[in-house]
């Protein structure tokens, strides 16, 4: 993970600056790890993750009819012809209310992966959309899932 740190912090003098999603107790810094690339590329993803304290959302695996919804990150964009980004594993956290265990974040928290842009892209300024889920909760409420939608721009050769 030091790599992908250094790496986007390299990136981002070179103009790649993170996208920054805020939604309740969670926000994300989301950063491609280059700022232009062409058809066909891949590019490294760097995602930084903030839960307030006293606040935890999901991660996987989560029992099925729950409804709970679990974290993740999904680029949904043309331009993307393929995707892989790994959240680290969850810390298993004990509800003793509930007397069920579930897989969670708390605090800060990094992940990281990439991206492979479509092969026949013309050249010009783009965005990236993607969608970040989540769904907070603390000791006494958990709150409704949220999907934020957000934009990375690149400039394609």
């Amino acid at each position: 993970m030091m790599v992908i740190a250094f790496a986007a912090i390299a990136n981002v003098a070179a103009g790649a600056a993170p996208v920054v999603v805020q939604a309740g107790n969670v926000e994300a810094q989301i950063t491609l790890l280059a700022d232009h690339a062409s058809g066909g590329r891949k590019i490294g993803v760097a995602v930084e993750l903030a839960v307030a304290p006293g606040w935890h959302i999901y991660g996987e695996p989560l029992p099925a009819g729950e409804g709970l919804t679990p974290t993740s990150i999904k680029f949904d964009s043309d331009l993307v012809a393929r995707q892989n980004l790994k959240l680290p594993k969850p810390t298993p956290l004990k509800f003793e209310t509930l007397n069920e265990t579930y897989p969670v974040y708390q605090g800060n928290f990094k992940a990281a992966g990439d991206i492979v842009l479509a092969q026949k892209l013309k050249p010009g300024d783009y965005s990236i959309a993607g969608t970040l889920n989540f769904q907070e909760c603390n000791d006494a409420i958990c709150k409704m899932p949220q999907s934020v939608r957000f934009a990375l721009p690149i400039k394609i050769d």
